[in-house]
């Protein structure tokens, strides 16, 4: 049910920085490849691009309050790559070390550590280190590969949501409806590329046949037709081999379009998750469907941030049910927001990346 009641939100003080699951800590720890928010947000967006004069792109990383360019000394390309994929971009990356000479001496600049190849590190800011001389007298300049997924561009930029609320058009443009007749709207899914939805597996029980099956995208009222709809017929459904209806393990099916999507403001792909990136618990992330709201079942999408709860504790809450390795459970204790209602299919995405996390039906 979505409900609108907002968890309580701790006051920040002076010289700290509000994690996403709404803890505090020190400005100074931001960035500095230590973990100090439990849901690990201290160190999201520590690494971007910023362009100069010359309209080449340098690697810039922030770090408590101040942005630092990277010196080339023994920078390697798998770096780069590393540097991208922390940004949210798909590769190869172009790297080019650009030489600074006189500039470098009024520059902030970063140092990798000393044996940093055995730090078996995940994030580009963790490797290096401030107070070291830059040798080389240049910097990294890296262009990344864009990956076209997760941007949504029609969007308005809008409050944080704590609680639910109906969805405006546009800000989950790769949401989309799996409808058959007589009965229309099943289940939720999810665009992920030109011509493939992921949904839940159990959807399709009882209605195998592609024919049965038709994707609707960029709709938002299941009541009126939007002129950003599109719609596709189904050509193939694929059920995870492991689908186990008993206990609706490994409930995922991924869902090939008969024809590629029209790419739009309002009908886009999201991003999938790499396959070492975790859902840690505390994690805020937003749930998007037309699931359930009580006895009824809403028109409208709904939108809602729920808190990602830890398997042993989502365990404690369904005695009759097994939790397995492959679930997530999402919500609040009070019961204010939760993404566990009935066959809805609801998304679950982490707006760090604009990333699909899961599928929870």
């Amino acid at each position: 049910m979505l409900l609108l009641e907002d968890p309580e939100i701790p006051e920040l003080i002076y010289d700290e920085l509000a994690c996403a699951n709404h803890d505090c800590v020190p400005h100074k720890g931001w960035c500095d490849g230590q973990i100090d928010c439990a849901d690990k947000s201290d160190e999201w967006n520590c690494v971007t691009v910023s362009k100069n004069m010359s309209s080449l792109m340098f690697l810039t990383v922030h770090r408590s309050a101040t942005n630092y360019h990277v010196c080339a000394d023994e920078w390697e390309e798998n770096l780069s790559q590393m540097a991208c994929r922390q940004m949210g971009l798909g590769g190869p990356p172009v790297t080019e070390l650009v030489p600074e000479y006189e500039q470098l001496q009024h520059e902030k600049w970063l140092n990798l550590q000393s044996e940093w190849e055995s730090k078996n590190a995940s994030t580009i800011q963790s490797l290096l280190v401030t107070g070291l001389p830059c040798r080389s007298n240049s910097v990294i300049s890296l262009l990344c590969t864009k990956e076209d997924c997760g941007r949504r561009p029609a969007a308005r930029m809008s409050k944080r949501i704590l609680g639910g609320r109906t969805s405006r058009p546009g800000r989950w443009p790769w949401q989309c409806s799996l409808q058959s007749e007589p009965s229309g709207h099943i289940c939720g899914c999810v665009l992920i590329a030109k011509k493939w939805v992921l949904t839940v597996a159990h959807c399709f029980e009882g209605r195998e046949s592609p024919a049965v099956w038709e994707v609707v995208f960029g709709i938002n009222n299941l009541d009126h037709p939007s002129v950003f709809m599109q719609t596709r017929k189904v050509k193939t459904i694929i059920l995870h081999p492991r689908y186990n209806r008993a206990v609706v393990d490994y409930d995922i099916s991924i869902v090939e379009l008969n024809e590629d999507i029209n790419e739009t403001s309002y009908v886009r792909p999201v991003c999938l998750p790499s396959r070492e990136q975790l859902v840690e618990p505390d994690t805020y992330c937003y749930i998007t469907g037309w699931g359930h709201m009580g006895n009824k079942m809403p028109f409208k999408l709904q939108e809602g941030e729920v808190r990602i709860i830890s398997l042993e504790q989502c365990q404690s809450y369904f005695d009759m049910k097994t939790i397995t390795a492959r679930m997530l459970c999402a919500g609040f204790e009070s019961g204010t927001v939760d993404s566990c209602m009935a066959q809805a299919a609801l998304a679950l995405t982490n707006k760090k990346a604009a990333r699909l996390d899961h599928k929870s039906g």
